[in-house]
């Protein structure tokens, strides 16, 4: 099922978005003084699927401003001769935020940059239809420049590529190993709560646009980093069937992974890791 032993350095990683006002604005020649909803409300009408009973179709990932990436970090390092695995959550905006301080270009700029950096694999849910398209189509609009990410090697063992799923797992989406698209895709949610995950909490991924309007980015953002949590269980979970976990390791990296949400609900303004930690069985 996976073709590749598991990575040093793993990004677990999700993104939000909202339709773009601004995009809006330009495509339709709307004044100046239309406000954010309006502009959205334009998209929306000229977006196929648009009807009466729904109201708030898909917007195409072009029109779409990205206002969170999320990801959950999974290092192996060694000390005194001993394998271990780190942990951590990162966010872009960092947490607490507000929308006074939000910056799309520089959200995405700053991941890219990163991801070239330090050259991790790169594991999402349905990330090569969206995450990965949304994040390389507002660059362009953004005018940013990430060629650390965006390098391709002549051959597909010569080095990383993010764009090769056929032949590459340095992005690995979780979705196309176990469905063949269709009525038959699992949701994120679905399938973390049948595996005995938390899944979502207490909110879902059409709330975000409202909560983007009442300028509400810290919930977005902690929205945001549950789904990577539960991005990096079913990794998990898939780790194992496929053989690249024993019974034993599997077990253990579960132990500490929970140890490291416990710690991380410690925190000032985790309440949302907490919560996470507490819907999660032992």
């Amino acid at each position: 099922m996976l073709k590749q032993d598991i990575h040093e350095r793993t990004w677990f990683f999700d993104l939000e978005w909202v339709p773009d006002a601004m995009a809006a604005k330009k495509l339709f020649d709307l004044p100046e003084e239309t406000t954010e909803l309006e502009a959205m409300q334009k998209l929306w009408e000229n977006t196929a699927g648009y009807s009466y009973e729904v109201p708030r179709p898909f917007v195409k990932y072009l029109y779409s401003r990205v206002v969170s990436v999320a990801f959950l970090s999974r290092n192996v390092v060694f000390r005194d001769g001993r394998k271990e695995i780190d942990f951590a959550i990162h966010s872009l905006p960092k947490l607490p935020t507000d929308r006074s301080h939000h910056d799309e270009a520089d959200i995405i700029a700053t991941f890219l940059h990163w991801v070239g950096e330090r050259g991790p694999q790169l594991v999402g849910f349905n990330s090569l239809e969206s995450d990965l398209q949304v994040l390389t189509q507002r660059a362009l609009v953004n005018e940013v420049s990430a060629p650390g990410f965006a390098r391709r090697p002549a051959k597909p063992w010569e080095g990383r590529d993010y764009f090769d799923s056929r032949n590459s797992e340095w992005h690995l989406d979780l979705i196309q190993k176990f469905s063949q698209r269709g009525g038959m895709t699992p949701r994120l949610n679905d399938l973390a709560v049948l595996c005995g995950y938390p899944g979502k909490i207490d909110m879902a991924g059409d709330q975000v646009v409202d909560l983007w309007l009442a300028g509400d980015v810290n919930r977005i953002v902690e929205y945001n980093q549950t789904d990577a949590f539960n991005t990096y269980l079913v990794w998990l979970r898939v780790a194992y069937f496929s053989g690249k976990l024993s019974e034993e390791d599997y077990i253990a990296e579960q132990d500490i992974f929970r140890a490291f949400l416990e710690a991380e609900a410690g925190n000032e303004g985790a309440e949302h890791i907490a919560r996470f930690a507490e819907m999660w069985p032992a």
